[in-house]
């Protein structure tokens, strides 16, 4: 492949009779150095967008949660618990129970998830990253008190430790509606606001109201049962092992998530719609590398003499269609190293510099950040370059073979 190689670099870089041809080689290399430069870009800010948000979720999910397959509420003192609780990759163990109520505050009301939690709760998040006001306090003596979200506080006009506390509506499951008064249905408990948390995510700020654990059994009439188990592993602890351990010790009954597996549709959506995109910049980058076929094949139409001269010699048609083949190629080739390393200096621009912004009518304080986000994945890269390449590979072979016509 010497041979071929060298006489192919010599065509890709020389001057050629007609000038045209140059031309649409160079356009060529830049309309596939563009779209690499799209592509990876492209690619990087939807990677930095899911870390960003990974990030948000991070700060508020445990990292194995532990519930049932089928049903909602299990007894709070099975004897996997203990040998759960004495797993050497289990730092911390929160039990919760969830139930759905109502909050009201000031004639305003709106749909909640109630989260009882114990006291070990505190530990397996980090209060101080998603509070924003007021503080994580559910009990302080015989008072109890409750955490809800940004969302939830704005929509029923709760702050902390107001004068009056809010309301709390739960569903009695053992009566009967009664039509011409409909609140002996429920039972109500008043609570007062502690804090406020805020994770900039709409579904969870507008989800939870942290209480206490026994609290949230009063209130819905519960006895000593729980819904979710909470685990926070010891640093350095291997998840993978430890999602096994504690689905050996809880069996087949229970369901172990991790923090992705938690939100897992909104990660599958975000994957389906990077890959959309990158289908679509491909097409684009497509187009424009097929463009090789017509500058290819005015090029082989300008060397018959040359191919004649070389099959005279005793060149085999084999060599010569690898000289043209490797010279398409190239013009491939060179177009996406120089769009990869265009693209990956942008996103460093943009880590460090923050070029793009995310600024609404000059307002920075409506994002989370205020630029795009922008994290390169070396397998996005290797991705992009293999498809440009073996794209640019097929393009090249279509067009040489006009070579085994010329006599």
């Amino acid at each position: 492949m010497r041979l071929p190689s060298y006489i192919a670099s010599r065509y890709l870089f020389s001057k050629k009779k007609h000038n045209v041809i140059n031309i649409i080689s160079m356009i060529c290399v830049v309309g596939i150095c563009v779209a690499t430069v799209a592509l990876v870009c492209t690619l990087s800010v939807y990677n930095g967008f899911q870390q960003l948000i990974s990030g948000l979720y991070n700060s508020f999910d445990p990292d194995l949660r532990i519930t049932l397959v089928e049903g909602k509420t299990f007894d709070a003192s099975l004897p996997e618990m203990k040998r759960l609780r004495n797993l050497d990759c289990v730092d911390v163990m929160a039990e919760s129970l969830e139930e759905n109520a109502m909050i009201r505050n000031k004639g305003k009301q709106t749909t909640i998830t109630v989260k009882g939690v114990t006291s070990d709760y505190v530990r397996l998040i980090r209060p101080d990253s998603v509070v924003t006001s007021g503080n994580f306090m559910l009990e302080d003596g015989n008072h109890r008190f409750a955490v809800i979200g940004a969302a939830s506080a704005s929509l029923i006009d709760a702050g902390v430790f107001f004068v009056n506390p809010v309301s709390l509506y739960a569903p009695k499951y053992d009566v009967k509606v009664n039509v011409a008064n409909p609140e002996t249905a429920f039972n109500e408990s008043d609570i007062y606001v502690s804090g406020v948390y805020s994770v900039n995510q709409q579904e969870i700020d507008n989800k939870f109201a942290f209480v206490s654990i026994d609290f949230a059994r009063q209130l819905f009439n519960y006895g000593d049962v729980i819904s979710t188990i909470e685990l926070k592993l010891k640093p350095g602890a291997d998840l993978e092992s430890a999602k096994e351990i504690v689905a050996s010790v809880m069996g087949p009954s229970f369901k172990i998530q991790d923090k992705h597996e938690q939100h897992e549709e909104f990660y599958r959506m975000l994957k389906i719609e990077k890959w959309i995109t990158f289908l679509i910049l491909f097409f684009i980058l497509l187009i424009a590398i097929v463009n090789v076929v017509g500058s290819l094949t005015m090029l082989i139409i300008e060397k018959k003499r040359d191919i004649r001269t070389l099959l005279s010699l005793g060149a085999s048609r084999k060599t010569v269609r690898n000289i043209f083949l490797l010279e398409g190629w190239l013009v491939s080739a060179f177009g996406a190293v120089f769009g990869v390393v265009i693209g990956l200096v942008l996103c460093l621009m943009q880590q460090h510099f923050g070029l793009l912004k995310l600024n609404n009518g000059g307002n920075s304080n409506s994002f989370i950040v205020d630029a795009y986000p922008v994290l390169v994945d070396w397998s996005d890269i290797l991705v992009v370059l293999g498809s440009v390449l073996l794209v640019g590979f097929l393009v090249a072979w279509y067009p040489t073979r006009y070579i085994g016509k010329i006599k």
